[in-house]
C-alpha cells in the first residue's frame, strides 16, 4: 500500500474537485505533507477524514461540525455523532417513503386516468373536498402563473402526498363571459387547507387535448343543466387532470369540468 498520495490521485479516488481537498486544508481538516518539490502527499489518515468528511455531508451536516468533530474525536463524540446520524437517517428513510407513497399513488392515478372516457356530461356525487385558493386574473396567461405561485407555496405538502388536482374556478355569471377568477389545488390529504368544496351531485365532463376548448364544454354543461331543470351555482370548476407535468404531448391533456347543481 503507497504511504502517500498526490492531491489528483485523492481526487479522482473520491470525485472530489481538487479545489474542494485544498479548501479542505485551509479549514484546517486535512494535513497534507510536502514533498521536496513542494507538491502535497496525503496519508491514509487524510484518506480516512475525506471518508468521514463524505459521509457526514451527505447526511447535511456543516463543514464546521464536521472539523469541531475532527479535532475533538473520541468514543464519547464518536458514539454522540452516530447517534445524530441515525437520527437524520431514520428521517431520510421517513421521507423517502413519503416519496415513494408519493409516486405509487401518481402512479395509479394516471393509470386511471387512461380508463376515462371523454366528452360525455355525467352526474357524479362528491364529498367535501380540501382546498386551498389564490384569486387570480381574468387572463389564463397570468392565472397559470397564478397557479405556479399558488403551487409553490405549498410545494412540500404536495410533494409528500403526491395526490392533488390543481385547477381554475371559472366566473359564469355571465355566460357570455366566462372567465378564471381564481386558481385553486384540491387534495383530499392536504395538511393544510382553506376550506372545503361542498359536498353535493355535479355535472361533469372530461376532455382531451389542449385547455382552451373549456368555455365551449361548460356552455353545454349549462344547456344540459337547464334542459334538466338543474339549478346551478354562478362559478364552476376547471381540473388539470393531465397537463404538462405528465407530457408535453398536449394531445394527451386531460380537463375535467365540474358545476355544482341542486
Amino acid at each position: 500500500m503507497k504511504n502517500y498520495y498526490k492531491i489528483n490521485e485523492i481526487s479522482k479516488l473520491y470525485n472530489i474537485g481538487v479545489d474542494s481537498i485544498r479548501y479542505y486544508e485551509e479549514l484546517g481538516i486535512l494535513h497534507p505533507k510536502r514533498a521536496s518539490n513542494g507538491y502535497r502527499q496525503y496519508t491514509t489518515n487524510d484518506i480516512h477524514r475525506l471518508n468521514v468528511i463524505r459521509d457526514l455531508r451527505s447526511l447535511g451536516f456543516s463543514m464546521q461540525s464536521i472539523k469541531a468533530y475532527l479535532e475533538n474525536q473520541s468514543i464519547s463524540s464518536s458514539l454522540a455523532f452516530m447517534e445524530k446520524e441515525e437520527k437524520i437517517i431514520k428521517e431520510k428513510i421517513k421521507e423517502l417513503k413519503r416519496i415513494e407513497e408519493s409516486v405509487k399513488i401518481r402512479k395509479k392515478s394516471l393509470r386511471q386516468s387512461q380508463k376515462i372516457i371523454p366528452n360525455q356530461i355525467q352526474k357524479e356525487h362528491f364529498h367535501k373536498r380540501k382546498c386551498v385558493a389564490l384569486k387570480s386574473s381574468t387572463n389564463r396567461s397570468d392565472a397559470d402563473l397564478q397557479l405556479v405561485r399558488l403551487s409553490k407555496e405549498y410545494e412540500k405538502n404536495l410533494f409528500i402526498i403526491g395526490n392533488f388536482n390543481t385547477g381554475y374556478f371559472l366566473d359564469m355569471s355571465d355566460e357570455n363571459d366566462i372567465h378564471p377568477h381564481s386558481v385553486f389545488i384540491v387534495g383530499d390529504n392536504l395538511e393544510s387547507y382553506e376550506f372545503l368544496l361542498p359536498e353535493g351531485d355535479y355535472l361533469t365532463y372530461y376532455y382531451k387535448g389542449k385547455r382552451d376548448e373549456s368555455n365551449t364544454y361548460i356552455k353545454a354543461l349549462l344547456t344540459y343543466a337547464h334542459t334538466h331543470g338543474y339549478e346551478i351555482d354562478d362559478y364552476a370548476m376547471e381540473f388539470f387532470i393531465i397537463d404538462d407535468h405528465e407530457t408535453k404531448i398536449e394531445e394527451e391533456f386531460i380537463t375535467q369540468l365540474q358545476i355544482k347543481i341542486k
